[in-house]
């Protein structure tokens, strides 16, 4: 538990010292480019190249920044990977995200399962959350060797599953655990699969599936299912990520983004 408490002192110091650096800040740049910088800095970029799995992740956010957030780390063969959605918009929600991805990435590094993970990332954010805020948070540990899939959401978007076989991309069947940062001490719900050699895992924001027309009609999930299934072909995740987010673009017609647009594409290999 000293851990937790240096942790929880260091996560305080931060968010001190974010509020300082961004009141001084104020008189010199606007909101939106601090939060920018916080978001930016707080998202990996380096994606791996290696025989046994690709993956990369694309963040665009919106003109009113939010607070997307994706992590992944590969420790010996497996991979842990993150991805998020802050509500709210603004430097708060730029905070709040980079609160979020700091406490996921050091309890995620401890000796946990997925499940206890979540319940010690919710704990430490409600501690301090006294501004009603919340993050969806769906978390994964995938073996690389045997495919196999641990799994934790909370409260996010299903994530979209393209088998290997050219079959039909499907939602992962997800236990409805809640938002973090809600309620204290919450039970979060692990689940497990197997994935075969070739499969591919779609994650991605609601920034996707609520991307609007100026009819307010919107990108929704049947089309998202629609596009993974016509995606097979496309050899780089890479690929996957930017010709989706050009097919929400196209989809839009020039309405102004108004959310955060995550997308994170992991193939087994």
């Amino acid at each position: 538990h000293d851990a937790f408490d240096q942790m929880q002192h260091s996560i305080n110091d931060y968010i001190t010292e974010l509020r300082t650096t961004t009141a001084s800040n104020m008189r010199f740049e606007s909101e939106l480019h601090i939060a920018k910088r916080i978001q930016h800095h707080m998202v990996p970029t380096d994606f791996p190249e290696r025989d046994d799995v690709g993956l990369y992740a694309l963040l665009q956010p919106a003109k009113e920044v939010g607070g997307d957030l994706y992590d992944f780390v590969i420790r010996g063969n497996e991979l842990y990977f993150t991805i998020g959605d802050v509500s709210g918009k603004g430097v708060p929600a730029a905070m709040f995200m980079s609160i979020t991805r700091s406490a996921s990435r050091f309890i995620s590094g401890l000796d946990m399962k997925l499940d206890e993970v979540m319940e010690n990332i919710n704990n430490t954010i409600v501690d301090g959350n006294d501004s009603g805020m919340f993050v969806t948070l769906f978390m994964g540990c995938l073996n690389l060797q045997t495919g196999h899939l641990k799994f934790c959401n909370g409260g996010h978007n299903p994530i979209v599953v393209v088998p290997a076989d050219g079959g039909d991309p499907y939602f992962l069947k997800q236990k409805s655990n809640i938002a973090v940062g809600v309620f204290p001490d919450f039970k979060y719900e692990m689940q497990e699969m197997d994935l075969g050699k070739g499969s591919r895992l779609l994650l991605y924001t609601d920034g996707v599936t609520e991307a609007e027309r100026s009819d307010k009609s919107q990108y929704g999930e049947d089309r998202l299912v629609g596009w993974a299934k016509s995606s097979h072909g496309i050899e780089s995740e890479e690929g996957v990520c930017k010709m989706l987010y050009a097919d929400v673009k196209k989809f839009v017609a020039g309405n102004e983004q108004n959310d955060d647009i995550t997308i994170m594409s992991i193939k087994l290999k």
